[in-house]
């Protein structure tokens, strides 16, 4: 199975720790190709309008990448959902890791989340992971999931993004069973009773998050 690790942005307080040591392929979307060019890290793709670099560090980030998609600043598409599109075309069955998916703009983050929903994202959802140094965040379409526990992520959180006739949470601390959930909401700081939980839902999308404070 193919994994992608799209690296968004470059501030390393935004990263997991040993972020480096991921296993995949290394794609740099805007800022992250710098960042992956300082660490040394070989990425077969840069992409991005890259408004975030100089002219000297763009020079660095062309020199240091096999391919290079410049993007036109005025786009329909954040540099992520360009990327994404990108990886998504070169294979479709690969799993996508995207790192760095805040920055700490609030902005950002629900871009990243909620691109998803799109058309020509959702049926891909279940692929797709989103990690910063904080949190896990992971998504699931209709039918029973089981959620593996990341070591050393406390809580766990379940945001449907949609509409959902029955949702069950039967073996968590906090549990629900058959609700009903007319519009997007938060169940948040729920937690595991042991290594895995699982997640039914009839119909719709849900965000799963592991968290640590």
């Amino acid at each position: 199975m193919k994994i992608f690790n799209l690296l968004v942005g470059g501030d390393p307080a935004n990263l997991p720790e040993n972020w480096q040591e991921l296993d995949g392929e290394w794609v740099g979307v805007d800022r992250g190709a710098l960042r992956l060019v300082n660490e040394q890290l070989k990425g077969s793709l840069a992409i991005g309008d890259f408004d975030s670099v100089s002219e000297a560090e763009f020079a660095k980030v062309a020199a240091g990448f096999d391919r290079v998609v410049k993007l036109n600043p005025i786009k329909d598409d954040t540099d992520t959902e360009a990327a994404l599109a990108k990886v998504l075309n070169i294979d479709d069955h690969a799993q996508v890791h995207i790192l760095g998916v805040s920055g700490g703009r609030i902005d950002h983050l629900l871009a990243n989340v909620l691109m998803v929903l799109e058309a020509r994202f959702r049926r891909f959802a279940e692929q797709i992971t989103l990690i910063d140094r904080q949190n896990r965040i992971t998504f699931f379409n209709s039918g029973k999931h089981t959620i593996k526990k990341e070591a050393g992520f406390k809580y766990l959180s379940f945001i449907p993004l949609t509409p959902i006739d029955a949702l069950t949470l039967d073996d968590e601390k906090y549990q629900l069973h058959n609700h009903m959930v007319p519009n997007a909401r938060a169940y948040v700081s729920n937690e595991f009773i042991g290594s895995t939980a699982t997640v039914y839902l009839s119909n719709g999308l849900i965000a799963v998050i592991q968290s640590k404070d």
